[in-house]
């Protein structure tokens, strides 16, 4: 059934909405909470509406369009927040004492961490006779390629739902380290991982038993509580009659099978998503769940709507996708999509010469690339692991402790995200006396004297460090490490920082995740011009992402290619309405 974001539903029927890229959903989303509280004579004084959202900047904008009248009546939080203070918090008493949660020391849950203190406690106390060289407990422990390629696996690490049952399990593709001697990658080998693997739960509880938990043990800690403890459903259906799901693509299995379970409780359960804007499969996600979710033919709807980009823009993601074909609602006539062929920085100037003024945002695949076109940095040979190797190389742990901290905090701060920034700088002080104030102090006097280091190497850095700060660092013997901090770039280095909510004009497309933005510049790859010739979005993940990129955009849509084939450029001038540039007539925009 074709709705749009108006349409009022019926409130005690389950439904699910499938809608593309700008069509509203949000605005259906709200509209429909509101229509169930004006409504529902179910909803009595203490109970409330569950409205389940990825991301916490989506949490804000919903509670904004609610508005301060409304918002009480509803919970809107992501799946994990709602889980941890409805299921985790109250309950944690009657975990099995098997888990070993220390219920006193816990208090709230954070991004995954890897903490080596643990690691090797883990590593003592477990029964890995069966680790074998070259992989065996000591090595693992000891040998620092090793035990960076162990934490780098550990730190995959999601909570899997199959038969049943919920476990642990890592990336095996994630084990591997770089050598800080020869720089290649070692790794450990699949027959001792599966001997590792056996254990990650015995791991899991040595962060437990001191109160830190993380995303995925909220998810693996609220199954097995609702699994032993059924009347935890009574009570959720008995405070929430209500559940909407948002970006419900995204969604993983021991997720979906909260959900399910929650849904045989008398609650009404509605689900609002697009398979073709799933691209958080790295994290567990599973697109086949939101086409697995079954509801009367009479409540599955679709919005064919697009309210945010131009008929141009519109026109050429329907060349794209076949399954839902969209109809323009906004009315702004722009430019046709243009490919641009070129260098990064210069294609950028040029498209953003012919934006009016008006800004113009880079999309990229990764957080390299976004941080290169911050500092206009060309070419596409950075590497990736580079504040991972440095911290392999420099074996003094006090400069270490410092260098790194300071480069995250100081990009941080030119990212104005200055609260994240201090918070960082004030663990090099946690052992003086207001360890708040010398972070401050540090930051705004590093951040002084950026032009100093940035463009300088990691020497320069460290000089500077050393001559403007009251902090002690070793100095350097011939060798090594020296010469990692005499030829390394200081932006090479900032250039790894991976900003989390990034709000400047050039971020990663993940990231721009449920945002739109006025004109778009998307840095392209071979899975993009994949996306182009031979579309796939069932299928191809890589392509959903690049998909997500483009429909990002509402007025312009500039994509760009470092180098594109002629027998490519033919191709896409038949199948599309767009406009190829190369660098050298990029004058003509």
């Amino acid at each position: 059934m074709i709705i749009n974001s108006q349409t009022k539903l019926k409130i005690e029927q389950d439904f699910k909405v499938e809608a593309g890229p700008g069509a509203g959903k949000t605005e259906f989303l709200v509209n429909h909470i509101k229509n169930v509280i004006q409504t529902s004579e179910r909803l009595e004084r203490m109970r409330k509406i569950a409205c389940i959202t990825y991301t916490n900047t989506a949490v804000e904008t919903v509670l904004q369009r609610l508005g301060k009248s409304v918002s009480n009546r509803v919970d809107v939080s992501t799946i994990h927040s709602f889980l941890y203070r409805n299921v985790v918090k109250p309950y944690c008493s009657f975990l099995p004492k098997e888990y070993e949660v220390c219920i006193r020391k816990l208090n709230g849950h954070n991004d995954p961490v890897v903490i080596n203190k643990y690691v090797r406690e883990w590593l003592n106390n477990g029964n890995f006779k069966g680790l074998k060289h070259p992989n065996t407990k000591n090595q693992l422990s000891n040998m620092p390629t090793l035990n960076k390629a162990l934490q780098n696996w550990l730190l995959s690490m999601k909570s899997s739902y199959k038969n049943n049952e919920i476990q642990f399990v890592c990336d095996n593709t994630k084990a591997k380290a770089s050598d800080k001697k020869n720089g290649n990658m070692i790794g450990i080998n699949k027959a001792n991982l599966n001997i590792l693997e056996k254990e990650l739960l015995s791991y899991k509880k040595t962060y437990w038993k001191n109160g830190i938990i993380d995303h995925e043990d909220i998810l693996f800690l609220s199954h097995v509580l609702i699994r032993d403890y059924p009347f935890i459903l009574t009570v959720l259906s008995a405070k929430y009659p209500y559940f909407f799901i948002d970006e419900f693509q995204d969604t993983s299995q021991v997720q979906a099978f909260i959900i399910d379970e929650i849904r045989k409780r008398d609650c009404t359960v509605g689900i609002i998503g697009d398979k073709a804007q799933a691209i958080y499969g790295f994290q567990g996600a599973q697109v086949t769940l939101f086409e697995k979710f079954q509801v009367e033919p009479i409540n599955s709807h679709t919005i064919i709507e697009n309210h945010r980009s131009s008929y141009q823009i519109v026109t050429f993601l329907n060349s794209i996708r076949k399954d839902i074909n969209q109809e323009s609602c906004n009315d702004i006539e722009d430019i046709d999509v243009s490919i641009l062929i070129g260098d990064r920085n210069k294609t950028y100037t040029e498209a953003a010469n012919s934006c009016n003024n008006e800004l113009l945002t880079s999309l990229s695949r990764d957080n390299i690339t976004s941080n290169a076109m911050k500092m206009k940095l060309e070419g596409k040979d950075f590497d990736r692991k580079l504040i991972d190797k440095f911290e392999q190389i420099d074996s003094n742990s006090l400069r270490r402790n410092t260098i790194v901290p300071l480069i995250k905090a100081i990009e941080l701060s030119k990212n104005t995200k200055y609260k994240d920034a201090i918070k960082i700088i004030d663990r090099i002080f946690k052992d003086k006396n207001n360890p708040k104030k010398l972070a401050l102090y540090t930051l705004s006097k590093m951040m002084s004297c950026y032009e100093q280091y940035s463009n300088g190497t990691l020497m320069d850095f460290y000089n500077l460090v050393c001559s403007n700060l009251e902090i002690k660092l070793s100095g350097f013997n011939n060798g090594q490490i020296k010469d990692f901090y005499e030829n390394t770039l200081y932006n090479n280095m900032a250039i790894c920082v991976n900003i989390i909510e990034d709000t400047s004009n050039h971020i990663t497309i993940h990231k721009a995740k449920g945002a739109e933005f006025k004109n778009v510049f998307v840095i392209g790859n071979q899975d993009t011009i994949n996306l182009l010739l031979q579309p796939d979005l069932t299928n191809n993940e890589e392509q959903r992402i690049f998909y997500v990129a483009m429909s990002r955009a509402k007025k312009k849509l500039f994509i760009q290619f470092d180098n594109l084939d002629i027998e490519y450029e033919e191709s896409l001038k038949k199948l599309y309405n767009i406009n190829i540039t190369r660098i050298t007539e990029l004058e003509s925009l």
